[in-house]
């Protein structure tokens, strides 16, 4: 099991031996998908097989899971100071982001949103994105 480096999946290298009870030298093993690969998210069968100086074949797999656990990052802005406009504070607006190794960035939802009017004195805005695993990702 592996983390996901990308949308892709990830690169995973691997080693496989095979062992011949009679010929001297161990039979080389081909595995496909073959080490060094990217791997999709999920789950993938590698199947191996080593053929010996007789012709014989022998046969074995594995699988390879490629997970996201990795939550997105969200950017906020700096700490901000406004004047108010009015006795019920000011409107203020501001940008989010969020990056993820998802191929879509997720939207951020924050509480208090950009564009909404802010009592005098200090408001702490809360903000998350969650990607497509399920993964959440916060600041403020």
């Amino acid at each position: 099991t592996v983390e996901a480096t990308s949308a892709a999946g990830a690169v995973v290298s691997f080693s496989a031996t095979a062992s011949d009870a009679v010929a001297p030298l161990s039979p080389a093993v081909t595995c496909v998908p073959p080490s060094g690969s990217t791997f999709p998210l999920g789950v993938t069968t590698v199947n191996c097989s080593a053929t010996d100086t007789a012709g014989n074949t022998g046969n074995n797999s594995f699988t390879i899971t490629v997970q996201d656990t990795t939550p997105p990052v969200v950017t906020v802005p700096a700490n901000m100071t406004v004047e108010a406009t009015g006795p019920t504070g000011a409107v203020v607006t501001f940008v989010t982001s969020a990056t993820d190794i998802a191929p879509l960035s997720p939207a951020v939802t924050c509480v208090s949103p950009s564009g909404s009017t802010f009592p005098l004195g200090t408001t702490t805005v809360n903000c998350s994105a969650t990607d497509t695993a399920g993964n959440t990702g916060n600041n403020s």
